[in-house]
């Protein structure tokens, strides 16, 4: 079995984008970023034999909030406590032992993820371990694996510039082939919105269709343009 995740937050006002919401405003940043996760959950359901959504904080309220906007057949996990490291492995972790043979996690930073990176991280698990879509900020925002490696995240510097280099060193070190897929870019700060808006608007882009976080921009647009002027 194939299974597609992602690790996504309740939108908080004030704890979400926080980046981003220094530029646009806490409320904004906690509606736009609702918005990419609403438009990721809608095409990541249909791009894997099971979809799950890691979620955090780890209470009801985070549940409930996602359980309300996912399909019946989509489980809500809640992730445990730690650094990203150890709930990146948690995740694999748990999937490895429920049976999964490939499996891929993304962000939820990328709401305009081509479905075809997706798709294509699933097809080169056939060939090599791992699979990773570099992110421009030197991060990642996919990463698949084909078997579970236990503590293979556990000196990656997340958040940084060397955290894609770190966790491809991190995979060879353990003699795990290694697969780097297309580039493409996290929303972290307002610029990157502008990106979105751009890639959405060219007909010929391969960026996905992003219908929520385009309606969400555009009643935010206000403290969006400005922030971008």
């Amino acid at each position: 079995m194939n299974l597609l995740g992602m690790f996504a937050r309740r939108p908080e006002p004030g704890k979400t984008k926080t980046r981003l919401a220094k530029s646009i405003g806490d409320n904004a940043a906690a509606a736009v970023y609702a918005a990419f996760v609403e438009d990721l959950i809608r095409r990541c359901e249909n791009l894997a034999e099971q979809f799950v959504v890691a979620a955090t904080p780890s209470d009801n309220l985070t549940t409930t909030w996602f359980q309300s906007r996912v399909a019946d057949s989509t489980a809500v996990d809640l992730q445990p406590d730690g650094d990203l490291g150890e709930r990146i492995e948690w995740f694999f972790q748990q999937a490895f032992e429920k049976g999964c043979k490939k499996v891929v996690l993304t962000g939820s930073d990328s709401p305009d993820l081509p479905s075809a990176i997706i798709s294509n991280a699933f097809r080169e698990l056939d060939h090599f371990d791992v699979v990773l879509s570099p992110a421009a900020d030197g991060g990642y925002v996919l990463i698949g694996l084909r078997s579970f490696s236990e503590g293979m995240f556990a000196n990656v510097e997340w958040s940084a510039a060397t955290t894609l280099v770190d966790t491809v060193r991190a995979a060879k070190k353990r003699a795990l082939s290694v697969r780097l897929l297309q580039l493409w870019y996290d929303i972290d700060v307002v610029e990157n919105l502008g990106t979105f808006i751009a890639m959405q608007s060219e007909h010929d882009s391969e960026a996905a269709d992003c219908p929520a976080t385009s309606e969400a921009i555009r009643r935010q647009w206000s403290a969006i343009e400005a922030a971008l002027r």
